[in-house]
């Protein structure tokens, strides 16, 4: 087969409902050349009915190694020029992933090497951008005042050079870090795409339960690892703007 444009990743667990919908939104909303990419576990029977009526790659792990473990399976299995990542609690908005494409090829952008997507989320803290659209706010992230990815695109040639997700980390920390990467070792930026938009359910089921007890740790190991202050306060929120064209 032809290299498709863009990979789609999207690592999922026990969420089969919700993961239909995701794939329905990448579906409805990509117009480039795309594949994409699940990382499921072989015990979730729901799913593996599911992706097996998909047009999907499906790479079936024996046992669960945790969302990071997943993401570089995709990584490596990705064909795709560009790659993006999804959660399973996602729905892409109409353009996300063709605008972004046309945001890192734009010229201009050539130092941009992350194009981070917003999305809808309640939190209030750590916003690096917010944007209003018909009365949802959608916001990028930051870390230390430097813009991180929750969900964005970039080359795969650069999660080659930056050695994909660091495996020290289980389900938290890892997209902080690798946008940290960008910055830091490829000497590139993490930009706000305003025309990429991301609806995040963030469900609050059994599973995000059991892995909530991993986010500390994943945390300290974030912390650690870039010589961050963790009792420094980040909870300044960006001025809202009505988005621009992308």
């Amino acid at each position: 087969m032809a290299e498709p444009l863009v990979s789609v990743l999207v690592p999922t667990l026990e969420r089969a409902a919700s993961l239909a919908a995701c794939l329905d939104s990448i579906a409805a909303t990509v117009d480039a050349p795309h594949e994409v990419v699940c990382i499921s576990v072989g015990g979730d029977t729901p799913t593996q009915r599911l992706l097996r009526d998909r047009p999907v790659r499906n790479i079936v792990e024996d046992t669960r190694g945790g969302f990071v473990a997943a993401m570089n399976l995709g990584l490596r299995a990705a064909r795709g020029i560009y790659v993006a990542h999804l959660n399973d609690d996602c729905r892409l908005l109409p353009h996300a992933i063709d605008n972004a494409v046309r945001f890192l090829e734009v010229p201009a952008h050539a130092g941009v090497g992350q194009a981070a997507f917003f999305h809808d989320t309640p939190v209030r803290r750590n916003v690096h951008t917010q944007i209003d659209v018909e009365d949802t706010r959608y916001v990028v992230a930051q870390v230390r005042g430097l813009c991180y990815a929750n969900f964005g695109l970039a080359r795969r040639d650069l999660y080659e050079r930056l050695g994909y997700y660091d495996e020290r980390y289980f389900m938290y920390g890892a997209d902080p870090d690798f946008s940290l990467k960008v910055w830091h070792e490829a000497g590139l930026v993490v930009a706000p795409c305003p025309g990429s938009l991301v609806h995040h359910a963030q469900l609050e089921d059994e599973r995000a339960g059991r892995e909530r007890g991993q986010q500390a740790d994943d945390n300290r190991k974030l912390f650690a690892k870039w010589g961050l202050d963790a009792g420094a306060s980040e909870s300044r929120s960006a001025p809202a703007s009505r988005a621009p064209a992308c």
